[in-house]
């Protein structure tokens, strides 16, 4: 056994293996070229950890013959043991009584000798290959068998793999992991992120990194060598060239050269690429004899040579026969498009300058394939396409013009896409209407891009309703569907929006394109939740989030619509952890994406659980850069002035709030009057309160929010109870309760905190049809949930100057004679000012007041109340 290299890098996991392995009847080694077998055996042989003597025997060509090659045992094992000496086959006999009679001298033994066998693959011959099988079956207590091969032998492994008796040590286990490549590059200081970029390029084959080790050491600049090491390098390839392409035959060489162009392959892209009918099983041959060729775990039935041997084949093809290459990168790229893999369909059609090919994939695919994060990725591949060829082609110039648009290059996208409509006119009618319906999604998208999306609309519904027909493939209708309801979804249209998110989610299942289904879901979801359909909204946001986990969508940013519905159905249901964990997860979704509705979407959800997180300048100043998206559609605008009002009144400042509010256009909703009732009842004016309300309810306009009607009841409620007009007040809050019950609109009722707390007792008392969400609220606010969530919880009855002015003495500890001689009032006096602050702060003692009023804020010299 040759000695082990003395910089060899001591690899303990791998001997550890063969370890383990010697207490079987056979150790497997099988792996390439290489990939380090001599090496470990030679290690773990001078290791001297075999349970015995220990036996090397390197198989040469002459033991291909059957004598010979058992010759060559008797000879190796002679020397450990008295009673193998002498043992020999004889010249001309059956060999089968040699065999019995080896077999009862090693059952003799006090100890078991392990015999390594060397280069296995040197040794064909079916009988010798037989005969091993059958000592393998037998099992003699006094061998154990090591077997080093670049390719299976023809035992039966199977049987002794399900029988335990079979230890295997494959290319996978011999490759070096990132953490021995480092040990071995110790000495050349080179940067981890070459060390790295070296492993992966490698794959761990110890062979490679050893030559590119020796060849770093006589390099100046290492980084530019790691760089540009491929198997084009001198000493890999003709390391591999002699050791692995010479070996094979004319057939089999031409059959890998032509298998190399894509970097995985499976049996029928192998057999387009040969015409080979059994191009399937030689790939499994392949694979079995270790000839750089793995198969890949998933999808099943799928190859892929080494990085490196692939390089070299790919030299090969392109010096035996530099005619076939174009061919077989469109033959490739043809067969990817069949199968809608449009970035490796792309990538072979620019290898073959097949502009044909180039054309056709992008202008069916590229919508898609950008919504799939693949934009950038594509756009690199269309930049290899010269500009004459896209200028003249229709769907090219739109489909590079779209995938500028997604980089944010809007000038160099719209100049390309006016040079697409131009070219259109001269498409066929069969192209011209999928032209149409692509071009129309291209539209919506940029609309969505510059948050626009009203003047792209009409024309798309004008587009449709001229070109829509079956010559549009299933797919195409679908996305182009989807895109137009989040496109109504954005400008308000809720029932057409539901309606054609509906119709593409169907489409979507009939062609399996799970990705629109995605789509359509999220932002079905998002219409759910609009029109306040809580259970909708719920089970939509559940599927799109299942189907985006199961397919590695998580970070996409159309995730974040189905985060920001679900997060919002939490929050109608007040279950705020959940709410907030959900948020957090569309914030992380959404990245850093350019799309201003997506961000002003989610960010005005974060804001709102910043309020009642108790963080309202935080919230504020988060919901001002929504209001620097744009121009934002309606809802948004009233969601974002409605919220602004919310922040500025648990800050306690009014005034602010107010304006907040008269900045909305009266004409984009209803929803303000109840904003402006709401702060109206929080200043202490229930008669101003009720007359917002009657405004409100006289408008006629349907509200742009869901629980905007339900707030109008309770805020109703509130303003009749402080009028003392319990009757109307107890009427009102049951109105509320009709409205909060069907839908699950909890939190609008325990956001208004004590005074709910005390109409609802009362309305126990009288009678409530909704006796359960009647008791669950009240529950909720008893345990003083509504008291921890801080200022998001804006006083309804505000301090007077001098209930104030009493509360600011609290955090001295003075008594309430020191405070009355400070303010120059009677005891008595201070005494009722401060029931009415622990009331209005819904406090129990002088601790919780001044817990509170920080939680409020009114201690703070910057902030008044009004």
């Amino acid at each position: 056994m040759p000695r082990p290299l003395p910089d060899l890098v001591e690899r303990r996991r791998v001997v550890e293996m063969v370890d383990a392995g010697v207490d079987r009847p056979l150790t497997l080694i099988s792996a390439p070229p290489g990939a380090g077998k001599t090496a470990l055996l030679a290690h773990w042989f001078h290791a001297g950890d075999a349970p015995g003597p220990a036996i090397w025997l390197p198989l040469r060509r002459e033991h291909r013959d059957r004598r010979r090659f058992w010759a060559g045992v008797v000879s190796a094992l002679g020397g450990t043991d008295l009673k193998l000496a002498g043992l020999a086959p004889p010249p001309r006999d059956a060999l089968e009584p040699f065999l019995i009679t080896l077999l009862a001298r090693l059952d003799e033994l006090e100890e078991p000798v392990t015999l390594v066998l060397d280069d296995l693959q040197v040794v064909s011959a079916p009988a010798i290959l037989a005969d091993l099988d059958w000592l393998l079956d037998v099992a003699p207590a006094g061998l154990r068998l090591v077997v080093a091969t670049r390719s299976d032998p023809t035992l039966r492994l199977q049987r002794l793999r399900a029988a335990g008796r079979l230890t295997e040590v494959r290319a996978g286990d011999l490759a070096f992991t990132l953490g021995e490549t480092r040990e071995l590059l110790a000495g050349l200081e080179l940067d981890e992120r070459d060390v790295e970029l070296l492993w992966r390029r490698t794959e761990g084959w110890a062979t490679g990194l050893r030559l590119a080790h020796l060849s770093l050491e006589r390099r100046k600049d290492r980084h530019a060598f790691i760089q540009s090491f491929a198997g084009g390098d001198a000493a890999v390839s003709d390391y591999l060239l002699s050791e692995v392409i010479a070996g094979e035959t004319e057939a089999a060489l031409d059959f890998m050269m032509r298998t190399s162009v894509p970097d995985a392959l499976c049996g029928n892209l192998a057999e387009t690429l040969t015409g080979d009918a059994g191009a399937a099983h030689k790939l499994r041959e392949l694979a079995r004899r270790n000839a750089f060729v793995t198969e890949m775990e998933q999808p099943a039935g799928w190859y892929r040579y080494h990085r490196l041997f692939a390089d070299v084949l790919r030299a090969e093809l392109h010096r035996r026969r530099p005619e076939s290459e174009a061919g077989l990168h469109s033959l490739t790229g043809r067969w990817y498009a069949d199968r809608e893999d449009s970035l490796e369909a792309l990538r072979h059609a620019v290898a073959a300058a097949d502009w044909q090919l180039a054309a056709e994939v992008l202008g069916e695919h590229w919508l898609r394939c950008v919504l799939r994060g693949g934009g950038a990725v594509l756009l690199e591949l269309a930049s290899a396409i010269p500009d004459e060829v896209v200028r003249s082609d229709a769907e090219l110039a739109l489909a590079v013009g779209g995938l500028l648009l997604d980089r944010g290059d809007r000038d160099a996208a719209d100049r390309l896409l006016l040079e697409a409509y131009d070219a259109a006119l001269k498409l066929p009618d069969e192209r011209r209407r999928r032209f149409d319906v692509t071009s129309t999604a291209t539209s919506l998208y940029r609309a969505r891009l510059s948050g626009d999306v009203a003047e792209a609309l009409d024309a798309a519904r004008q587009v449709l309703d001229e070109s829509w027909d079956r010559a549009v493939a299933t797919d195409v209708r679908a996305l182009t569907l989807a895109n137009l309801g989040i496109a109504e979804y954005w400008t308000g249209g809720l029932r057409e929006a539901d309606e054609h998110l509906q119709q593409a989610a169907g489409l979507a299942l009939e062609c399996s394109n799970d990705f629109v289904l995605f789509l359509a879901e999220s932002y079905a979801a998002a219409v759910d939740v609009r029109d306040g359909r809580l259970a909708g909204a719920e089970r939509r946001a559940r599927t799109a989030l299942q189907l985006a986990e199961r397919r590695g969508w998580t970070r996409q940013p159309y995730a974040a619509v189905a985060l920001v519905a679900r997060a919002t159905v939490h929050l109608w249901r007040d279950e705020l952890p959940e709410a907030e964990r959900s948020a957090e997860e569309a914030a992380e979704a959404l990245g850093r994406v350019s799309e201003p509705l997506l961000g002003a979407l989610v960010g005005q959800l974060r804001a709102r659980l910043l309020m009642l997180r108790g963080e309202p300048l935080t919230a504020l100043e988060l919901l001002r850069g929504v209001g620097a998206h744009g121009r934002l559609p309606r809802f948004l605008r009233v969601v974002n002035g409605l919220l602004e009002a919310e922040l500025w009144l648990a800050l306690g400042e009014p005034a602010r709030a107010r304006a907040a509010l008269l900045e909305l256009d009266s004409a984009d909703a209803p929803d303000p009057a109840v904003g402006l009732a709401r702060l109206e009842l929080a200043c202490g004016n229930p008669e101003a309160a009720l007359r917002a309300v009657h405004t409100f309810a006289a408008d006629g306009c349907e509200p742009v929010l869901p629980f905007t009607r339900l707030e109008a009841w309770v805020v109703t409620a509130i303003a009749h109870d402080a009028l003392r007009d319990q009757d109307r007040a107890l009427e009102a809050l049951e109105r509320a309760l009709d409205l909060a019950e069907p839908r699950g609109f909890s939190n609008i009722l325990t956001r208004y905190g004590p005074p709910v707390r005390s109409l609802l007792r009362r309305r126990i008392a009288h009678g409530t049809a909704h006796r359960a969400l009647a008791d669950a609220v009240l529950a909720g606010l008893d345990e003083g949930a509504v008291a921890d969530r801080g200022p998001g919880f804006a006083l309804l009855e505000p301090l007077s100057e001098r209930e104030l002015t009493v509360l600011r003495f609290l955090p001295t500890m003075m008594s309430n004679a020191e405070i009355a001689a400070e303010m120059f009032v009677s005891v008595n006096t201070v005494k009722t000012h401060l029931k009415h602050v622990y009331r209005k702060l819904d406090a129990t003692d002088r601790r919780d007041c001044v817990r509170r009023a920080r939680e409020l804020r009114l201690l703070s010299s910057g902030l008044r109340q009004r």
